[in-house]
């Protein structure tokens, strides 16, 4: 699983042999809060962090390198 980017509040990182069939990635907060976000909505399909603007960031991240993530989560998951 790995980490595509990192800061000092939160990390991405796309998992292979997902058993899900919706592309998603998923963001891991300092505290320990996780969310998964659905990469071509950029929706929460599950989790949550407190509070919610901390992911506003994330979700930025996630909808400017969109097509990166697609071609890393298609490449981990054939």
């Amino acid at each position: 699983m790995p980490t595509l980017i990192k800061t000092s509040d939160w990390a991405i990182r796309v998992n292979g042999d997902e058993p899900h069939p919706l592309p998603h990635v998923h963001v891991g907060f300092r505290d320990g809060s996780r969310v998964s976000v659905c990469i071509a909505t950029g929706a929460v399909l599950a989790g949550s962090v407190k509070p919610p603007a901390r992911l506003s960031q994330a979700l930025a991240w996630i909808a400017e390198n969109r097509d990166v993530l697609l071609a890393e989560y298609r490449r981990l998951n054939p």
